[in-house]
């Protein structure tokens, strides 16, 4: 199994005197970063070191105006003040705004190249928006959701990564209560051809050979937004911790890579799902 100890000391090693974090030391803080050691703590039931510092830190990331950067950055640090109980400034219009933007044919100016998932940023902004209370238009969101999903069932483009545009379209799908039977049995269908018999997850069926923690962690979260367990609980416990650095830290990928906190994350979330599964 993993060595958890290890995993807290690489997070606490990596805190910066502003009470954020960063993956790589002598680095910035970083408002990803920060979120995903405020999570990896609270997976391993350890508090955080310097909350005051951290809070003041993410705090610090609202542009002038009360808006952030970007959505994504707006849920790095929302959630974050929220997991530490401290106080932020609700960016209510901005955030509406933004959301809008996004919803309205997925296009935004904050979705790189690299993005991982035409649905994750809708995904994040449906989730602020409910948080906080304010409206979604339901219909819109399902209807734009729906326009990605292939004829397999699976959801989201080549270009991206689709067992994680199938998670985020779930997930936006379950956030505006749309459930229906049809196309999640579609789905539940493509997500368990992506399931490998020696453990985890790839991201196509097609790819079988070709395992990364992310594709893992995407497909456990998909199946338990459906309620369903995975198939091979076991062998995939075993090719989790196989991603362990010596820092204690998480890689990407079974072979080589540096440790990063999302990785980090990815690799304790999935532990968790399959052992309250």
């Amino acid at each position: 199994m993993i060595d958890t100890k290890a995993v807290a000391k690489y997070i606490f090693e990596r805190q910066n005197e502003d009470g954020g974090y960063t993956f790589c030391q002598q680095t910035a803080s970083s408002a990803q970063d920060t979120f995903y050691a405020i999570e990896i703590l609270r997976l391993l039931g350890i508090e955080n070191r310097n909350v005051k510092g951290t809070a003041t830190f993410l705090q610090g990331l609202h542009n002038q105006d009360g808006s952030f950067d970007s959505v994504k950055v707006a849920y790095y640090v929302l959630k974050a003040l929220d997991r530490l109980g401290a106080q932020s400034v609700k960016p209510t219009q901005w955030l509406e705004q933004m959301s809008n933007a996004i919803i309205n044919g997925f296009t935004v100016s904050d979705t790189y190249i690299e993005t991982i998932s035409e649905v994750e940023a809708v995904h994040l902004a449906v989730e602020l928006l409910n948080e906080l209370g304010l409206r979604t238009n339901s219909s819109l969101i399902i209807d734009q959701v729906l326009k990605l999903q292939n004829g397999d069932g699976s959801f989201g483009s080549s270009k991206r990564l689709k067992i994680a545009s199938t998670y985020h379209a779930l997930a936006t799908l379950r956030l505006v209560r749309y459930n229906p039977e049809e196309t999640i049995q579609r789905t539940l269908d493509w997500i368990r051809r992506c399931e490998v018999p020696s453990g985890g997850f790839v991201g196509e069926p097609e790819f079988l050979n070709t395992i990364f923690l992310e594709e893992t962690y995407f497909g456990m979260k998909a199946l338990s937004i459906l309620d369903e367990r995975p198939v091979h609980p076991k062998e995939s416990l075993r090719l989790i911790a196989k991603f362990q650095n010596s820092n204690g830290g998480f890689r990407r990928s079974v072979f080589i890579g540096l440790s990063e906190f999302e990785s980090t994350y990815q690799a304790l979330s999935s532990i968790r799902t399959i052992l309250s599964s």
